[in-house]
């Protein structure tokens, strides 16, 4: 991304230093200053340098993990990173080119105040992924600006510094997928509903199965407590009269011939 957005502003540059002051060269190029060794990065002269001195995470943006719903389930993807940009222009002119240097150094500065803000249909061969870059004009103090350079390896050069923003990165890759939750009357997405018709043969419906359980469940109480009361009803009987009775069932009554005594 990073790597489309300043090449493609630094092409519109140029040919705005063309239009503008009639060169024929460009005189802008994306560049270090000074290379690793310690030697000059450019070759030739009389050239405005842009280079990238810093990334910055955009915090008040920051987001979190987030899920989308995908055929009946949920994607968990990686958050997005909002970053902020800071590049400067950087007037690299010998000699006595001094006010030349100044000249397209201010001709940075009249390029973005006509066009401060980048997207995809005032920018052609900008990235889709760059959806709107805003480039705002910073003002460093005089100790910031004398530790850039110092970074950089470099002497002080008329210089203007830009703070680019803000460059969403997000990826499609995913972390986790989540199954929906279906229940009764809840068929995921994808899924054929046989809420409101007949079900193929074989298969249950949660309410079918909670309702044949809770059945099953009734009935095994009812035998057990059916068990129960049939227990007491014979503790209550004499078993001896019982069988007594079972083995002579002619036999008279004691306690009626004693009536019949009396």
């Amino acid at each position: 991304m990073i790597h489309n957005l300043l090449p493609v502003v630094c092409s519109e540059l140029n040919d705005y230093f063309k239009s503008r002051y009639g060169v024929r060269e460009d005189r802008l190029v994306l560049s270090n200053l000074i290379n690793q060794d310690g030697s000059v990065a450019l070759e030739g002269s009389n050239k405005v340098v842009c280079s990238l001195v810093n990334v910055e995470e955009e915090t008040t943006l920051k987001a979190t993990a987030g899920t989308t719903s995908l055929g009946g389930t949920f994607i968990k993807s990686s958050p997005d990173i909002y970053v902020n940009l800071t590049v400067i222009f950087s007037s690299y002119f010998v000699g006595r080119n001094y006010v030349e240097a100044l000249k397209f150094l201010s001709g940075v500065i009249y390029f973005f105040q006509g066009k401060p803000v980048f997207t995809n249909d005032n920018t052609p061969g900008l990235s889709d992924n760059v959806e709107k870059a805003v480039f705002d004009l910073t003002s460093l103090s005089f100790h910031d600006l004398s530790a850039v350079f110092q970074m950089m390896g470099s002497k002080y050069l008329p210089s203007v510094v830009y703070r680019t923003r803000m460059l969403t990165f997000a990826t499609d890759n995913m972390e986790d997928t989540i199954p929906s939750i279906s229940g009764i009357g809840i068929a995921p997405e994808g899924d054929e509903d046989f809420s409101s018709g007949p079900q193929p043969a074989g298969r249950q419906s949660a309410a079918e199965k909670a309702f044949n359980s809770e059945r099953q469940r009734v009935a095994e109480a009812e035998e057990k407590e059916k068990l129960l009361t049939d227990d007491a009803e014979e503790i209550e009987n004499d078993p001896f009269d019982r069988s007594r009775s079972q083995a002579n069932p002619s036999a008279p009554d004691k306690n009626n011939d004693n009536k019949d005594k009396e």
